[in-house]
Parts: structure tokens; C-alpha cells; sequence
């Protein structure tokens, strides 16, 4: 078991890193505002890539094992989870997006059991159930005119794309190293932005939108750093569920910008999620 001291760092260190991945989705919801998602994709890809090709360039060995179906198949799953999840914050509020996102934690539960390769566990399956129905009570109040339907579909696309990149993820063999498949995807989605831009209209970027897709990127960078600090060392029991901290900085961020307060059927599904969620992720952490 690791010290208290280090699961209190772990956690502190975990809000950070949700507190970031949230900044990021503040930054590119008011660039998506004005921009196409191909180009949001690909300049804030442009950006991501310097970060990580900054801290992948002490490793020149193994780029030819990155280059497995595996990993493709991670970059393809990356692809659509960025383009989802763009669309879904230009359509839909902060808070309802990130709700329904979190919801990835509990589709690899159930898909993990499905394929046997975790035992069925009964309080799991309540968990997903519970979770599932917080989901309807979060999209039966958000189904208003000016909320699409398209929004709150890519929401929940994106948590399954989420879901399966991360599946898929487990099955990476351990040889290739973190850095090779940041750089690759990276790469993988910023291309794709790209080819979009075949098909779209992009328009003259302002040093506002550059400076908010920067700021994305840098967000996004700074949260995956503080994730992987936050579960070394520590009892992980403890310090996932803190994932789900991501909802309250979301619920916190859009009604500080854009005034956005879910509704009373809203706020128990918001609730019910992050409770089944925190607890499927505490039991399977369980030794």
C-alpha cells in the first residue's frame, strides 16, 4: 500500500489533470464556434504534435514496432474520438458533453465482461445499469431545440469511441513505448483534420483561435502528464475515482462562461453516472 502522503499528491495531482482536460474542452468549444472541426482537428493537432514530439525525442529506437495493426487501429479510434468530441461541444453544453463521456469507464466494464476477459461481477453490473439510466435522465431534459440531437449523439459516440480505444489499448504489447503511440496518433488525427479540409470551408485564423487552440493543445499535454504522475506510486483504488472530478469542473466552467445549469432530472443523472462510474472503477482497482 503506498503512504498517505503520496495518495494525497496522487489525488491533488488527478484534479489537475481532469481540471486540464477540461480547459482543453473549454478552449476548443469557443474555437468550434467559429471554425469547421477538420481545421480545429488539424491546427490543434499542429500544436499537440511539438508537445509531444518534444518529450518523445530522446527515443529513436522502436519506431518500427509502433507501426502494428494495433496501433493503426488506435489511431483510427483516436481520430474519431477527437472529431466527436468537437462536434458534440460545438452543438451541446460543457457540462452535459462531459457527462455523457464518462460514461467510457462503464461500456469497458460491460464489454470486458461481455468478452470474458473479467469475471461477471454482479455490483458491476448494477453499477452499468445505474449509469445507463443517468444517461436518459441527462439527455431527456438537455432534448431542447437549442441542444441538437446531433450533440448529444456525438457525446455519446465519443464515450464509445473512448471506451474501445482504451480496450484496444490493453492489447498494445507492452514493448512499444507510451511515446511512439502519443506521436502516432497525434500525427493520425492531425492528418485527418487535414483531409477534412478538402471537404470544408476554413477561414483566415484570428490570434484569438490560434491562441485557443494552442491553449487547447497545451492543456491537453499538461493533463496527460498529470495523469500518469497522479497513478504511479500510489494506491489506484484511491486516486481513479478522482476522474470523475472532471463533471464538477465542467458543471463549474460552463455556467461560469456560458451560464449553463442542468436541470433537476439533469443533476440526478449527472449524480448517478459519476456514482456508478466511480464505483465500477474503485472495484476493478480492488486487489
Amino acid at each position: 500500500m503506498a503512504s498517505a502522503q503520496a495518495n494525497r499528491r496522487g489525488i491533488l495531482l488527478m484534479l489537475v489533470a481532469m481540471a486540464c482536460y477540461v480547459g482543453n474542452d473549454v478552449f476548443v468549444k469557443l474555437a468550434a464556434q467559429s471554425l469547421p472541426p477538420g481545421q480545429v482537428l488539424a491546427v490543434r493537432g499542429a500544436f499537440a504534435t511539438i508537445f509531444v514530439l518534444a518529450i518523445a525525442r530522446g527515443a529513436r529506437d522502436g519506431w518500427r514496432a509502433a507501426l502494428r495493426p494495433l496501433v493503426s487501429v488506435r489511431c483510427g479510434l483516436e481520430i474519431t474520438t477527437a472529431l466527436t468530441s468537437v462536434i458534440a461541444l460545438s452543438l451541446a453544453p460543457l457540462a452535459t458533453v462531459s457527462t455523457l463521456m464518462m460514461t467510457a469507464p462503464l461500456m469497458i466494464a460491460a464489454t470486458a465482461m461481455a468478452l470474458r476477459w473479467e469475471p461477471w461481477r454482479g455490483g458491476r453490473l448494477w453499477a452499468a445499469a445505474a449509469g445507463f439510466a443517468g444517461v436518459l435522465l441527462v439527455i431527456q431534459p438537455a432534448a431542447r431545440p437549442e441542444v441538437p440531437a446531433a450533440g448529444l449523439a456525438c457525446a455519446l459516440l465519443c464515450a464509445a469511441s473512448l471506451a474501445a480505444r482504451d480496450l484496444v489499448t490493453r492489447r498494445i504489447p507492452v514493448t512499444i513505448p507510451s511515446s511512439f503511440i502519443a506521436v502516432a496518433t497525434t500525427l493520425a488525427v492531425c492528418l485527418a483534420g487535414l483531409l477534412l479540409g478538402l471537404v470544408e470551408h476554413w477561414t483566415p485564423l484570428t490570434r484569438y483561435e490560434l491562441g485557443m487552440l494552442a491553449a487547447a493543445a497545451g492543456c491537453a499535454a499538461l493533463g496527460n502528464y498529470a495523469l500518469i504522475v497522479a497513478c504511479r506510486g500510489v494506491d489506484l483504488s484511491v486516486v481513479t475515482p478522482f476522474r470523475y472530478s472532471l463533471v464538477l469542473w465542467a458543471l463549474l466552467l460552463g455556467y461560469a462562461i456560458w451560464g449553463d445549469m442542468p436541470r433537476p432530472q439533469a443533476a440526478i443523472g449527472v449524480l448517478l453516472i459519476v456514482a456508478a462510474g466511480a464505483f465500477t472503477v474503485w472495484t476493478a482497482r480492488r486487489p
